[in-house]
């Protein structure tokens, strides 16, 4: 009787553990979580100072560009070439560069309009009617001899920094050597260039 009455004991015990632990499957997950991250290619460059009256960079007013002329956007003075490696103090723009991805920097030199109207050669160098443009930066330490400048074109010009790092800041200038024929006009000619930040 003892026995059997152990027998019932235990067989209990047994009955009541198999209840609490789970059969197999029985818990399973339904469904799953899947966490999504959409992380933006923000690109946002802001240049300063705005303008460049060729041949008047230190903002001296009343000067006038001369025929078959390099010029300098570059506060040292404006037929001053860039040195090897360009510096800082011989780039007369900053951009001040907020994207959060890294960046290809472009700068295209547009046909004047007004006056003599002359045309972007886009070959860096001049000609009869038509200017050659660069543009040079002094990011990387490069020389303004060699890789430090690229061919501003009128348009499709090629990066003059590829792949800048996100919020890196930069200097920048620009070299213009104007037409080789005379003038046929006094009237100021003006172009925009532009400077444009692409994901890289």
């Amino acid at each position: 009787m003892k026995r059997r009455m152990k027998r019932l004991v235990i067989a209990v015990i047994l009955a009541v553990a198999l209840a609490i632990v789970p059969v197999s499957g029985v818990l399973a997950d339904t469904s799953q979580d899947v966490t999504i991250t959409a992380q933006p290619g923000f690109i946002a460059i802001a240049n300063s100072p705005t303008a460049w009256v060729i041949n008047d960079v230190a903002d001296a007013t009343g000067k006038y560009i001369a025929v078959d002329t390099i010029y300098y956007s570059n506060p040292l003075g404006d037929t001053s070439i860039p040195s090897d490696p360009i510096v800082d103090g011989e780039c007369r723009f900053t951009v001040t560069n907020t994207s959060g991805i890294a960046t290809n920097i472009v700068v295209n030199f547009p046909n004047h309009s007004g006056g003599d109207a002359s045309t972007n050669s886009d070959l860096g160098t001049n000609d009869t009617t038509k200017f050659g443009a660069y543009a040079y930066t002094s990011y990387g330490s490069l020389d303004y001899s060699t890789t430090g400048k690229v061919i501003a074109k009128n348009t499709g010009s090629d990066a003059l920094i590829s792949s800048l790092p996100a919020t890196t800041n930069f200097k920048w200038g620009l070299a213009y050597e104007s037409q080789s024929n005379d003038w046929t006009s006094g009237t100021a000619m003006t172009s925009t260039v532009v400077i444009t930040a692409t994901g890289a």
